[in-house]
């Protein structure tokens, strides 16, 4: 015999939809529209490549309700944990996870895909990284939505192999975290 409250609860559970992602904040109505609405004030009238990339960026935010802030070089920010103690530094040696993807979602690079973090010094990354690094601490995760100048700009990012990992001129969106100062 089947109970009809159990099929009911089995029933709506399942008609909920995806379950909403941990590591994004939960903002409300208010919240999001509040950002929405600064965030329209950033699109730019322009119809060069920049602006149709600074436009598509601000598209994406808004899309997934991201609270990001625009940085004076022209890369978009938001720092999803500040960490502790002193931010970092050009020249500090780090480690890191991170994930790659294109504005449309899909993912191109990850350290957890590898199973290793990343370790690099700061400086000696895309532009968009090494500025955006140096806004946040230790133990921070940073959300960072670049154009293509201040990534891979017109070259791409090719793997030894040959494959294109990024197109040219491709805008791209990275999520880090675990930032740990190494020792050199």
């Amino acid at each position: 015999m089947t109970n009809p409250v159990l099929i009911g609860l089995v029933l709506l559970l399942c008609s909920c939809g995806p379950a909403q992602d941990t590591n994004e904040p939960l903002r409300d109505e208010s919240e999001r529209s509040a950002i929405e609405e600064r965030l329209i004030t950033e699109l730019s009238p322009s119809d060069d490549l920049a602006g149709r990339q600074r436009n598509a960026i601000i598209n994406r935010a808004i899309d997934r309700n991201y609270d990001v802030y625009a940085a004076p070089e022209g890369y978009f920010y938001e720092v999803l944990d500040s960490g502790q103690y002193n931010r970092l530094a050009e020249g500090d040696i780090v480690s890191v996870h991170y994930t790659g993807n294109f504005l449309d979602g899909k993912q191109f690079d990850g350290s957890r895909r590898r199973g290793d973090k990343l370790r690099f010094r700061v400086g000696d990354l895309i532009p968009a990284w090494n500025l955006g690094l140096q806004r946040v601490r230790p133990g921070a995760r940073l959300r960072i939505l670049t154009p293509s100048a201040l990534a891979y700009g017109p070259e791409g990012l090719v793997a030894p192999n040959g494959d294109t990992l990024v197109p040219a001129n491709e805008p791209l969106e990275f999520l880090i975290e675990e930032i740990a100062i190494l020792e050199e």
